[in-house]
């Protein structure tokens, strides 16, 4: 009876769903960047309460490791990244072209460059030039991130003319010109299009903190760092699963 209470919980529709998304390569990093952003504010933390070295020691390595597999998880993106640079590039608009091209076209560079950073995290050669490279990396994911911000704000500002200029034709359809229920369906439609537009640049907009924290171009403390870090990749998290389960 107890093995048949097993087979039928590894069986339910949960576990399924979790599987599959554990089955992706970005489900699996999303994952991975939400325990490396918590252990980088447990360790702020725990120093702040004042908290023995071993034990801020345990956060710190949970972190590094997290990084160097994230790293090493990534391999091979950066030509993802070039394909999807070059199908950005027949956008016809030529604002979403740019900001698109050159987002993913950052991206590549800066996941290239996270490779020598892990070649020389993982002992497998040291590279005397590391800090040049990680410091160029950052300035890469952080261009990309520039990048993305100013495509969702460019496609917030088109979103908001479409629906201005609907709610106006609403108003001309209730005084009996054109048909109002087609016109509140469509308000509907630009209200969902608009949903995913606004969390992305959220998402951006925290994000964008890490790299500049890197740089040094701002100055916060390491857990207000991953705790910006821990809330994008449960964001992000929730993103792959819809794209991998519908739902």
């Amino acid at each position: 009876r107890q093995m048949t209470m097993v087979i039928e919980a590894l069986q339910r529709p949960m576990v399924n769903s979790s599987l599959k998304y554990a089955s992706t390569t970005v489900g699996r990093d999303k994952v991975y960047r939400a325990v490396q952003n918590f252990a980088r504010f447990m360790a702020w933390y725990l120093l702040r309460q004042g908290y023995s070295k071993a034990t801020i020691q345990r956060w710190e390595a949970l972190k590094k490791n997290m990084s160097l597999s994230r790293k090493l998880m990534r391999f091979g993106k950066p030509v993802e990244h070039l394909q999807s640079a070059s199908k950005a590039w027949n956008e016809k608009d030529e604002v979403l072209r740019f900001t698109s091209t050159f987002r993913q076209l950052s991206y590549a560079a800066y996941l290239f460059m996270d490779t020598f950073v892990w070649i020389n995290g993982a002992g497998i050669y040291k590279i005397k030039q590391i800090k040049t490279i990680a410091e160029r990396s950052m300035r890469f994911w952080m261009a990309g991130l520039i990048f993305s911000i100013l495509g969702s704000l460019y496609k917030l500002y088109g979103i908001s003319l479409r629906y201005k200029n609907l709610r106006a034709s609403l108003k001309g359809s209730e005084k009996g010109v054109g048909d109002p229920e087609y016109v509140k369906s469509r308000c509907k439609d630009i209200e969902k299009e608009r949903e995913p537009v606004v969390r992305q640049l959220v998402q951006d907009s925290l994000d964008i903190i890490l790299p500049m924290k890197s740089l040094k171009y701002i100055d916060l403390d390491d857990g207000l760092v991953g705790l910006a870090g821990f809330i994008t990749s449960i964001m992000g998290m929730q993103t792959q699963w819809r794209k991998v389960n519908g739902k």
